[in-house]
């Protein structure tokens, strides 16, 4: 995987084996994206509090549509969605798999053909709120922060944070998974790196990535296996539709 948000000069291929992952801004006009969202999603976004977030809601779950609706050749606004067991979403049919994650002023997109992926994108916050880690890091990640301080602190902890929810995200099991249960790494310079995972997943072979540098933020990414190839590209205001 590149360093940097590359864009594309055309809508790029998805072939099987390949993450696609799209990074956009979201604070944005939404009556562009406000078209392609199904009633229920008008109704979400109309509940939040601010017009700031609804515009960031409308923006990332615009995107989410486009990008599914170019790779499908399917009109965004005719996508059909479920969830699994737990409450992830996936597309009605077909093996394209995506995953949304939206934090701040910036949305983070994965998509991928026949295997699962978790992706995670947290604005990052001086000091960090380490309330998180007394109720949702391991015994050893908490033990990796202790002697920090400072912005080494503050980039260990989003590490942590983003590789997390990634992971939990791309297993699909929601706040059901315990994620006091498993541990990733803490080193902010580990780019990719491998989880210990709990007894029942043991025989998983979950690999993690840490995306492009994103302005304010942090991102990860979580891929079922090895070897499978990263694909970093920009979605930028304008572009198909958006």
């Amino acid at each position: 995987m590149s360093d940097t948000w590359a864009m594309p000069s055309g809508f790029p291929d998805l072939p099987p084996g390949q993450v696609q992952v799209w990074r956009l801004r979201t604070e944005r006009d939404p009556a562009a994206g406000l078209a392609v969202l199904s009633a229920e999603e008008r109704q979400r976004a109309d509940r939040f509090r601010t017009d700031l977030l609804r515009a960031r809601y409308v923006a990332a779950h615009a995107a989410l549509r486009l990008l599914l609706g170019r790779t499908l050749d399917t009109p965004a606004d005719r996508l059909c969605f479920r969830q699994n067991s737990w409450g992830k979403p996936e597309l009605a049919e077909g093996d394209l798999r995506f995953n949304l994650s939206h934090s701040g002023p910036w949305a983070v997109v994965a998509l991928a053909r026949g295997i699962e992926v978790g992706v995670d994108v947290e604005a990052v916050r001086h000091p960090p709120p380490l309330d998180v880690a007394g109720i949702a890091y391991s015994v050893a990640e908490r033990a990796a922060l202790a002697p920090l301080s400072g912005p080494a602190l503050t980039a260990a902890f989003f590490a942590i944070w983003t590789r997390k929810e990634a992971l939990s995200k791309g297993i699909g099991r929601g706040f059901s998974f315990d994620f006091t249960g498993f541990t990733v790494s803490a080193n902010p310079a580990e780019r990719t790196s491998r989880p210990v995972l709990p007894p029942d997943l043991a025989g998983a072979d979950w690999h993690l990535h840490d995306l492009p540098s994103i302005e304010g933020a942090a991102a990860a990414l979580a891929v079922p296996a090895a070897g499978i190839g990263v694909a970093a590209w920009r979605f930028e205001p304008g572009l198909w539709g958006l």
